[in-house]
């Protein structure tokens, strides 16, 4: 008869206390309406500036509000209330720095560097960016901007991403479902990956426990 001593000391440890609880971090936990900041809003304190959108009438910061992403409508959009993609909140971040730097940046060089990206020809077997294409190669030069700006609506904004983003991190067009962006880690990372919240970094395998700490996802009930 084979002993079965490993066997059994590997379940006890699979099955301890750590192994059962879920610790995935959900990527949404503590993102609000409104930041209670009082003065700045220059940093991933304030909820607003960390979910890559701009402060509104009902925060706390007021007249004192430096948020860099009050100015999305640059590439937006006037009227338009999208907030960044994190991928793209993070480039704006390192790239921009401040509210100042975020209007300096050449709209024009930063959809010609989406449009040379490997990934951007994938985007028109979708029937909405195939749409986007036919007029973008009859357009007049005075719509040009106008256009744009609805590509970086579709690919750089969190409101409309459509099933694609556009990926600073891999510096291509990415599939929303084969990767995405962790906002506590700052990267890109492949679908099967979630972010322990025990741990604070990103581990491989919905229906694994962490490599790490052997906490949980949400998905691994459906083991």
């Amino acid at each position: 008869m084979w002993d079965n001593k490993d066997s059994d000391e590997d379940e006890q440890q699979n099955t301890g206390p750590m192994s059962r609880k879920i610790t995935e971090k959900d990527q949404n936990d503590g993102k609000k309406n409104r930041c209670h900041c009082t003065k700045g809003c220059l940093k991933r304190s304030c909820s607003c500036f960390k979910y890559g959108s701009g402060c509104n009438s009902s925060c706390g910061c007021g007249s004192s509000c430096q948020n860099m992403f009050n100015y999305l409508e640059y590439f937006f959009g006037e009227n338009q209330t999208c907030a960044a993609h994190p991928c793209f909140s993070k480039w704006l971040v390192q790239d921009a720095k401040n509210a100042d730097g975020l209007q300096m940046i050449e709209r024009n060089e930063l959809c010609q560097r989406i449009m040379q990206s490997d990934g951007y020809s994938n985007i028109f077997y979708d029937e909405t960016f195939k749409e986007w294409k036919k007029k973008w190669d009859q357009i007049e030069k005075n719509e040009e901007l106008s256009h744009i700006q609805k590509l970086f609506r579709m690919l750089l904004s969190v409101e409309e991403t459509m099933d694609y983003y556009y990926s600073f991190c891999e510096n291509d067009v990415l599939e929303e479902n084969s990767q995405w962006h962790c906002i506590i880690c700052q990267k890109c990372v492949d679908w099967r990956e979630w972010h322990c919240g025990q741990c604070n970094k990103c581990t491989y395998g919905h229906t694994l426990p962490c490599e790490r700490c052997g906490g949980k996802s949400q998905m691994s009930g459906f083991r």
